[in-house]
């Protein structure tokens, strides 16, 4: 059951565009820049993550991507720990999303 939500929750992301669509707005917006481990892309797809699994905290969401993490890497993202997601949504630019 999991399998099947994962490769719809990978269609939902082909269809909002794709990474290669995306990456042209972190450029515009230079997101990225001065980013060490966490990429814009890889926080969208957690917040994406959140929404769509109705998480109501940080951690079911670090939790929940942890358990794919496998998965994950098809889409070109990473599970990322729940500080560093609490870090990057208060330090990167909200215009971008």
């Amino acid at each position: 059951m999991q399998r099947s939500t994962i490769s719809m929750f990978a269609q939902l992301v082909q269809l909002m565009g794709g990474k290669i669509e995306f990456q042209n707005l972190v450029n515009k917006y230079q997101s990225d820049k001065g980013a060490k481990g966490l990429t814009t892309w890889s926080q969208f797809i957690a917040m994406l993550f959140c929404q769509l699994t109705g998480a109501d905290s940080l951690r079911e969401i670090s939790d929940g991507l942890y358990s794919s993490f496998g998965k994950l890497s098809h889409l070109g993202a990473t599970a990322v720990c729940r500080s560093t997601l609490s870090y990057a949504n208060s330090k990167r630019p909200y215009k971008l999303y």
